[in-house]
């Protein structure tokens, strides 16, 4: 892709994630001085009503409620997975061995097996994959980085983080897939544990 190309972009998922990617997409130019342009061509979810409405009001040019059709299209380049945890490698392998560029929402996977297996896939359709972790670019994260780069504090052996949200303090709180060992994988460690390093 040459400068100031159009990157087309798919994206599997729709709820809280897929809002946040949406408007991250419209606001890229705003703040950053990237070539490539996306261009938010389709959003698939399986609740048809509700994808056709996350389609019109974040701005995708349509919707499909399979998301194997999604992959299966030729005017697409990357594909953004936004869904719940259990369902990210088998959407990225199917996406890399359809040969798609790949967003994935953090946790990768939900093993280290699966893991394996997306890269694999990547490497032997030759797309790439990255792993959303928006909290590099905040200024005290990269500060953080750069007096870690410096040696300026040091060798790190251990430190500790807090993540507060209170979005389930609430006992009349719906019990939700993200709460779901199952479908979420290893909780709060797993969920966030990577964007606090």
């Amino acid at each position: 892709m040459g400068i100031n190309q159009k990157i087309r972009v798919g994206m599997i998922g729709y709820q809280f994630m897929g809002k946040a990617h949406s408007h991250a997409y419209r606001d890229l130019p705003f703040y950053f001085d990237n070539p490539l342009k996306p261009e938010l061509k389709v959003i698939a979810g399986r609740n048809e009503e509700a994808v056709k409405e996350a389609q019109e009001k974040m701005g995708w040019e349509s919707y499909e409620t399979d998301w194997k059709k999604v992959i299966e299209r030729d005017d697409i380049d990357v594909i953004d997975i936004v869904t719940p945890n259990h369902t990210h490698a088998e959407i990225a392998i199917a996406a890399a061995k359809a040969g798609k560029h790949i967003i994935t929402e953090k946790p990768l996977a939900l093993t280290v097996d699966e893991a394996k297996e997306m890269l694999q896939a990547v490497q032997e359709n030759g797309v790439k994959h990255m792993i959303c972790h928006n909290y590099r670019f905040v200024p005290a994260v990269q500060f953080a980085k750069k007096l870690l780069d410096d040696g300026k504090i040091g060798r790190v052996y251990h430190y500790r983080a807090n993540y507060l949200q209170d979005f389930i303090m609430d006992p009349n709180f719906p019990l939700i897939w993200r709460l779901k060992k199952e479908i979420s994988g290893s909780g709060a460690l797993g969920d966030i544990g990577g964007t606090q390093y």
